[in-house]
């Protein structure tokens, strides 16, 4: 048996630091893949995205949870796309399988081609709206002890006999910055995934969300961002490797001109462009140079500097609500230099200035 996990200490509060990964990005035979995963064993969580054509998340991580049994697996998972009652089953297995190391990142899409190539052509709201009966069902299952039936909006179902248990709580993280989105995550959400943005704009979310919660009947939940992080021993040091970035290079060769598309159905992504045509750097070092280049997509928003530096802007961050950060570093990847770094985030930045969120 494992070490056990943060998800079973949560008498204590503390940070949780998460990145993204790819378990096929060195490769796809079982030596890569190990080796990759192995990479990743200082983070709370790893985010294993979501898209129609990439490998599926759920078998992903149930195989990438046997090779490491310190690797924490959030995988996004899209509703709509198989009955919440197969996923519920699916979810609970690894969850089992793996003695309670998996999360679900709710995704119900910023780009509706993608949604389209899977069939599913619900309007961007009525996708929200399908998400609370999705989650509500995933919960009910998980937690039955007698047979479960379900008439609703999108869903029906008859007589569902508990079966496979998950080990724990697997618990819902979720992201975006629409109304819609604020209402299903303040109802729903475990953990509210933001990406960077400005200290006036993360402090503004925060409280929206808090409201949003608030209306629920909730306590807050977690709040998570999103940055890249460019460490130098000096400040010109970091800055030059943050530049260096091919993206952000062929965006400086094509003229630096910024988006100013409207994306109708991914609210944040219009706010990271919006902040990204105000100002290239934001306060002490929020730089928005990559979302410029890759036209506000992913965890693009950085944080440039020393590692003092740094930690200032992280404990700003930190008192203005966050308590959980996803990381990245050149090319939006993780990598296991910055584990230092990741220790001193844990060491030093001070929690508790904020109440604390349900679960804890």
């Amino acid at each position: 048996m494992g070490p056990p996990t943060w998800k079973g200490l949560k008498s204590v509060m503390r940070l949780q630091v998460y990145t993204y990964l790819d378990p096929f990005l060195n490769g796809q035979t079982r030596d890569a893949v190990t080796r990759t995963v192995q990479a990743t064993e200082i983070l709370d969580n790893c985010l294993m995205g979501y898209q129609s054509f990439a490998a599926d998340g759920l078998i992903l991580a149930a195989h990438s949870l046997t090779l490491n049994d310190k690797l924490n697996a959030l995988v996004a998972h899209r509703p709509g796309v198989i009955q919440p009652t197969v996923a519920a089953r699916m979810a609970a297995t690894v969850s089992a399988t793996s003695g309670g190391r998996l999360d679900l990142h709710i995704v119900n899409g910023g780009a509706p081609g993608d949604q389209y190539r899977e069939g599913d052509y619900l309007p961007h709201d009525d996708r929200y709206r399908r998400a609370h009966e999705y989650v509500q069902i995933l919960r009910a299952v998980w937690a039955s002890t007698e047979p479960v039936s379900h008439q609703g909006e999108f869903y029906r179902f008859e007589d569902l006999r508990p079966g496979q248990k998950p080990a724990g709580d697997i618990r819902i993280h979720m992201g975006g910055a629409s109304p819609a989105a604020l209402e299903f995550g303040g109802a729903h959400a475990d953990v509210y995934l933001m990406w960077g943005e400005p200290l006036a704009g993360v402090r503004e979310r925060a409280a929206a969300i808090e409201a949003a919660a608030t209306a629920a009947g909730r306590a807050r939940p977690r709040l998570s961002l999103s940055l890249r992080l460019y460490l130098g021993d000096t400040d010109e040091q970091a800055w030059e490797l943050a530049r260096s970035e091919p993206a952000y290079q062929a965006f400086l060769s094509k003229g630096a001109v910024v988006s100013d598309r409207a994306h109708s159905e991914d609210a944040g992504r219009n706010r990271q462009l919006e902040f990204a045509r105000a100002n290239e750097v934001h306060d002490d070092c929020l730089w928005m140079g990559i979302v410029a280049a890759l036209r506000g997509l992913g965890n693009a928003a950085a944080v440039v500097g020393t590692e003092d530096r740094i930690m200032a802007t992280l404990q700003n961050y930190v008192d203005a609500g966050i308590d959980t950060f996803l990381v990245a570093g050149v090319g939006g990847y993780w990598s296991p230099e910055l584990a230092p770094f990741i220790e001193r985030m844990r060491d030093e930045l001070v929690l508790g200035r904020h109440p604390q969120p349900a679960g804890a």
